[in-house]
């Protein structure tokens, strides 16, 4: 996502930091998790399992922790950049959006067949 946008040396530094400590946090976080606890992702494969309405539960908050918690990672990543670099990250992403609706619309403006 970043790449291109001149980046200082510091400024990469910056963000290896800040990426290798989300890693870090998320190693930990799986870590933690008990096999054969409420938070035990097999016990999502049989419905019948005693743990299995625990285990969604448990799945619904990490998913729900891991979409915050890469939020928080973009943010910062995004703050490391200057004005003018978030700039060009605005109109590297819009390109790359109506580049994406373009291939979704196929030739000559026709919708492209679904997969199958």
């Amino acid at each position: 996502m970043f790449h291109g946008l001149n980046l200082t040396p510091e400024q990469r530094q910056k963000m290896r930091t800040i990426v290798m400590t989300a890693h870090q946090q998320m190693a930990q976080q799986t870590a933690a998790r008990k096999p054969g606890g409420a938070d035990d992702p097999s016990a999502l494969i049989n419905p019948g399992d005693p743990n299995y309405n625990a285990a969604v539960q448990a799945a619904k908050r990490r998913a729900a922790d891991r979409i915050q918690h890469m939020s928080e990672l973009k943010l910062q990543l995004y703050n490391v950049l200057t004005p003018e670099q978030k700039t060009e990250l605005t109109k590297r992403v819009a390109a790359w959006k109506a580049s994406m609706a373009q291939r979704a619309e196929g030739p000559r403006g026709q919708p492209a067949p679904a997969a199958r």
